[in-house]
């Protein structure tokens, strides 16, 4: 038995499948020339322009402003103009005093901005020129003293200064993993990687019963001077390292901003390859 199709079964067929893609194309090409919104933005566009209303309108939103007159638009202003239509490009001297797209309404505040790391925000690489750092020597010098009197020696890892209640790393880690700040205390951020146990190198306080008792071992061991300060190489070259780098792999513990050590800041927190 033969089971091919016909001849016409097959040319009508090859018919059907042509009529499908030129419409399809057709279809297209059609939609492409003649889009709703283009059109109805040109027609929107060319009313505007042509009624006397929108004429006057347009020379009021860019007659420029002279003198002492505050070249600001309000937000009502621009609310109104996209109410009305298309508004014309500001000029440059006015983007710095006009506020638009969706967060305009939205009340600027640094402190609403949730971040980490504070050299996170905007203003630390587009400078207002109002929040330079300066570090002076005189916190530098307290910060250094204070951080002599948590060690052993000048690199020694720091006893615990405050109380422990619990001797997991999860006590430890929620406080001096980002580093906080809490009232006037600061939490300073781990300069190192997480690491297990951590009272196995940072030695909690002296529990109660033995604070007053003398327990002090005769020692003949001296530890070399904390440095003070690092050499250059010449007059606006960067600073050497004046100390080990190891277990301080996290330069911000110290360096950092609200979460270091004042005196050691530096102008260049969001920069992080300091080696």
């Amino acid at each position: 038995m033969n089971t091919n199709a016909s001849p016409l079964h097959r040319r009508v067929g090859s018919l059907v499948l042509v009529a499908v893609i030129v419409l399809s194309i057709l279809g297209f090409f059609a939609g492409i020339r003649h889009s709703p919104s283009s059109d109805g933005l040109l027609l929107q566009t060319h009313t505007e322009s042509s009624s006397p209303a929108g004429e006057k309108d347009l020379e009021n939103r860019t007659e420029p402003t002279s003198g002492n007159q505050d070249s600001s638009v309000s937000t009502d202003v621009l609310d109104t103009a996209s109410a009305v239509g298309p508004r014309p490009s500001p000029e440059y001297s006015q983007m710095r005093q006009m506020e638009t797209g969706p967060t305009r309404r939205w009340d600027v505040s640094i402190e609403k901005v949730h971040t980490v790391y504070d050299y996170q925000r905007c203003i630390t690489c587009h400078d207002p020129h109002t929040l330079r750092v300066g570090p002076n020597q005189q916190d530098k010098l307290m910060s250094l003293a204070e951080r002599a009197e948590r060690r052993a020696f000048n690199g020694a890892p720091p006893v615990i200064p405050h109380a422990v209640e619990r001797l997991d790393d999860a006590s430890c880690i929620a406080c001096h993993d980002e580093g906080v700040r809490v009232g006037e205390l600061i939490a300073n951020r781990m300069s190192h990687r997480v690491l297990a146990n951590c009272v196995q190198c940072h030695a909690p306080p002296t529990p109660n019963p033995f604070r007053d008792e003398d327990i002090a071992v005769a020692s003949s061991f001296v530890g070399l001077p904390a440095p003070t300060q690092a050499a250059r190489a010449f007059a606006g070259a960067p600073p050497v390292v004046p100390h080990s780098t190891w277990m301080r792999e996290k330069c911000l513990s110290c360096h950092g901003g609200w979460n270091g050590w004042p005196g050691l800041e530096v102008t260049h927190r969001w920069r992080t390859q300091c080696l």
